[in-house]
């Protein structure tokens, strides 16, 4: 036989044995919507349709941008002294001298974005964001001064010996 009839006698088996499919509960598609039984699961069951989250065993880690690390790194640190001289002021920020205008050397690693003093008052220095579009408005981070004593540890000591008393 040649290919074109044997094509056309296997299209001819396949149409017969499609219309050769039993009629009743079952059909070539499986079961009709109407006809599905529902399954009752009890409370204790699990039910295996349910898509479950897996459990992930790695550490979550929470994603920050880099001004988020300059702002965090920035609150922890304490201003440690001022220096007042003539209209301008000094500020020792740990271990940074900060001088309204100048800039300030990188605070965490692989750094990109540049900061600067702006301007320094007697409640609070005033960094802001070296910004490449100069029409932008500036984002800045207010750091307080505040000099005041502070306890940090507090050592305990052995209460004093009662003292008899004639």
């Amino acid at each position: 036989m040649n290919r074109p009839a044997l094509l056309a006698l296997g299209l001819g088996l396949a149409v017969t044995a499609a219309h050769a499919a039993p009629k009743g509960k079952y059909s070539r598609i499986g079961e009709l919507p109407g006809e599905k039984i529902p399954e009752v699961l009890q409370p204790r069951e699990r039910n295996p349709f349910v898509r479950r989250e897996a459990k992930s065993t790695e550490p979550v880690v929470e994603a920050a941008s880099e001004e988020s690390k300059l702002r965090e790194r920035l609150a922890a640190m304490n201003v440690t002294g001022v220096v007042r001289g003539g209209d301008t002021s000094t500020v020792l920020l740990e271990g940074l001298i900060l001088k309204p205008g100048h800039p300030i050397p990188p605070l965490i690693e692989n750094q990109t974005e540049r900061l600067a003093v702006s301007r320094i008052t007697d409640t609070q220095v005033e960094i802001v964001f070296i910004e490449i579009d100069q029409r932008a408005e500036a984002r800045k981070i207010l750091v307080p001064i505040d000099l005041r004593p502070r306890v940090n540890v507090h050592l305990a000591t052995p209460p004093a010996p009662k003292q008899n008393s004639p």
